[in-house]
């Protein structure tokens, strides 16, 4: 199949062969909910008329505050689908921050999670003159709230419903357009091509050796390079399903659940997981915890012994973690630390770090 020019073209590519299919899950109230591709479509599309309908044009930008969320996905497409650049800011980022990221994008929308998003950009807009619009995706403790320039996903959503025909509109947009405004904690941000998103997903799929069918828990803020470009849109390409976690709090329980073959996460994430495990051989019985010890010496030195400990113990552990499928495991903020590295291959796991956007090198 021919590699697709751009992100909204590679959507629809993908809608067309296999709308029926599962893209995405998210976890509400205990039960995972699937989305296909065409309803994924659907979204991103009301989503992109309620856009071009409030003024969204070619090569604007717009801003997404929010925890990593479907919601975020859609709107991210819907952006990229309207011809404009989406950035994606930190939740965790303070006002003054946020309104720096605002006047370095250009921004001439924001779409913000709820309440808390919406005060840090009310905040600053009054010094980012660019900014034309809020869109609101949670109105829970805003039902009385009234802004001329402000409308909540619902309400834009409606007044979009008129708009032209939406293909038409993500025809229009060239490989060489910017995509993601990519928001490196408090450096210069950087504006990366559809054609570099596509080169980059499709080259890097094929390193890991990913596909179609693949599972991974989605653990990682957007703003984080790591989730947005090796992450959604990679899932995008390979047909990889995307799990949402109903919080952050249960990502734990969410990871055993999910048991995914990739996983894209961060390097204080894996030192976590080190840690938790860790904690638990200390407090397990005398038996157990030698087990333990003796299994992930044997599996660092590899050979006869390496086997037998994967057979007896580290399938058990790799369970524990959620990891019993586990294929293709990578960071992108840095590097694991050695010792967590020593750790991860002694259970079997290799986990790469790739960094493409960092001085131009990728580290596979």
């Amino acid at each position: 199949m021919e590699l697709s020019a751009t992100i909204p073209a590679l959507l629809s590519q993908q809608v067309a062969t296999y709308g029926s299919e599962t893209i995405l899950r998210k976890k509400d109230r205990g039960i995972w909910n699937a989305i296909t591709w065409s309803e994924l479509d659907g979204h991103v599309r009301e989503i992109g008329q309620g856009l071009r309908a409030a003024g969204l044009a070619h090569d604007d930008s717009v801003v997404v505050l929010s925890e990593t969320r479907p919601e975020f996905a859609y709107a991210d497409l819907a952006i990229l689908g309207c011809g404009a650049a989406g950035a994606a800011i930190n939740p965790a980022e303070e006002a003054p921050r946020v309104g720096e990221i605002l006047r370095e994008t250009g921004a001439s929308f924001a779409i913000v999670e709820g309440e808390e998003q919406l005060d840090k950009v009310l905040s600053v807009r009054v010094d980012c003159p660019m900014l034309r619009g809020i869109v609101i995706i949670d109105m829970k403790g805003l039902r009385d709230f009234q802004d001329p320039a402000c409308v909540s996903l619902p309400r834009l959503i409606a007044a979009g419903a008129g708009q032209p025909d939406w293909r038409t509109a993500t025809a229009s947009v060239a490989p060489n357009q910017t995509a993601a405004i990519l928001v490196p904690g408090t450096s210069p941000v950087r504006r990366v091509t559809h054609a570099e998103i596509m080169r980059l997903i499709d080259e890097t799929g094929g390193t890991f050796g990913v596909r179609a069918g693949d599972e991974r828990l989605v653990v990682l803020p957007m703003s984080d390079p790591t989730e947005r470009v090796l992450g959604l849109y990679l899932a995008l390409k390979h047909r990889i399903v995307s799990n949402y976690l109903e919080n952050p709090e249960t990502a734990t329980e969410n990871l055993c659940e999910v048991k995914p073959t990739v996983f894209g996460a961060n390097a204080e994430a894996w030192e976590r997981l080190h840690a938790r495990i860790t904690a638990q051989s200390e407090g397990a019985i005398g038996v157990q915890k030698a087990l333990y010890q003796w299994a992930i010496g044997a599996g660092a030195g590899g050979g006869l012994l390496a086997a037998l400990a994967n057979l007896l113990v580290l399938p058990a552990v790799r369970g524990q973690l959620g990891f019993g499928r586990l294929r293709v495991a990578y960071v992108g903020d840095r590097a694991i630390p050695p010792e967590i590295d020593h750790w991860a291959r002694a259970l079997g796991i290799t986990v790469r770090y790739i960094n493409p956007f960092q001085k131009g090198e990728t580290h596979a």
